[in-house]
């Protein structure tokens, strides 16, 4: 996610620059076909441009409408597991003893994590591995590409626990922390190591985390419906590759006016139409970004900061001293 006042132009115009480039091309081509002698005055009619282009501000804008949703929910919830870490810890804190307390919360931790690692795991309809997308991913770092679940959770959790969770794998490490901690609740309440009214409210604890991870495996594994994106970007693509065509005998028009104006007229069909072919690339470049608001891009959210954050938070709780260091965002962007 990027935390600064805005990204920079230039920063914005590297990462789309694949789109200029499309369009100064485009706009050669029909140039070139609006001057060839055999084919000579070739274009598309400017009407057709102006119905395309109202279908496609339709379709872009329902596209980014719906991404953002996606968006904001997965920050709700990420928003929503805070406020339970938080009351977790808080109950373990208040009502158990000092390690019961310890083994409480440093799981909590470590389901957190494992969490934020199936989260970041890549998916084939991402868009991460696009050279637009790759390439700016340079300028940050993404805390899971450089660590492994397994020396994690060995931290976190000691050796022989961590290879246990490890076993099912890591799609199923979250569940399994989630139920080995509903497990030794349940042995406190058995063993009178709770209060029933403490129990119950550490069930709905759990029971939210379990929720809260469900509404995130839900955005992780079911993409923006694929219809629809193709339709956008199609359209978009359609769009702009037929604009030039139409600008070009509306620029050469200008000839008219004899002198300078009359030479360059109709070479003013690239800089225009590039400028208006890269707004609505952009724009769908843009929605498919952030469509996948796991994926560790630039406009996602930051799951990996959240988590440390939280670390920090409920490790300080219990009186401890050695913490972990914040995540730091780099360039403007905190993953």
């Amino acid at each position: 996610m990027h935390v600064g006042r805005s990204y920079r132009p230039i920063e914005f115009a590297l990462w789309s620059r694949g789109s200029i480039l499309f369009m100064v091309l485009v706009s050669l081509c029909a140039i070139g076909a609006y001057s060839i002698p055999s084919i000579a005055g070739f274009s598309v009619p400017w009407p057709i441009i102006v119905v395309l282009g109202t279908t496609v501000s339709l379709m872009a804008g329902f596209k980014n409408s719906q991404v953002l949703a996606r968006s904001s929910e997965a920050l709700q919830a990420f928003a929503q597991i805070s406020a339970t870490s938080r009351m977790l810890s808080r109950f373990c804190c208040d009502f158990t003893d000092e390690p019961t307390k310890r083994a409480l919360v440093y799981r909590h931790i470590a389901w957190m994590t494992a969490l934020r690692f199936c989260l970041r795991r890549p998916m084939p309809w991402e868009s991460m591995g696009r050279k637009s997308n790759a390439a700016f991913r340079k300028r940050y770092r993404v805390i899971e590409d450089t660590t492994s679940l397994s020396d994690e959770l060995t931290a976190l959790l000691g050796h022989d626990e961590a290879a246990k969770i490890l076993k099912s794998g890591m799609l199923a490490a979250p569940l399994q922390l989630l139920n080995q901690q509903g497990h030794q609740i349940n042995l406190l309440f058995r063993d009178a190591g709770l209060a029933p009214q403490v129990y119950t409210e550490l069930l709905k604890l759990l029971r939210d985390l379990h929720d809260q991870q469900a509404r995130c495996d839900r955005i992780k594994n079911s993409p923006y419906p694929r219809q629809y994106a193709i339709v956008s970007t199609m359209f978009v693509a359609i769009f702009c590759t037929l604009l030039p065509f139409g600008a070009v005998p509306v620029f050469a028009e200008m000839s008219r006016l004899g002198g300078v104006w009359g030479v360059i007229s109709i070479w003013l069909t690239i800089p225009f139409s590039a400028l208006l072919g890269w707004m609505y690339m952009s724009l769908d470049q843009v929605g498919e970004s952030t469509s996948n608001p796991f994926e560790g891009g630039a406009n996602d959210v930051p799951i990996s900061q959240i988590c440390r954050e939280l670390e920090i938070e409920l490790r300080s709780a219990m009186g401890e001293l050695d913490l972990p260091k914040p995540l730091q965002p780099r360039n403007g962007i905190a993953t």
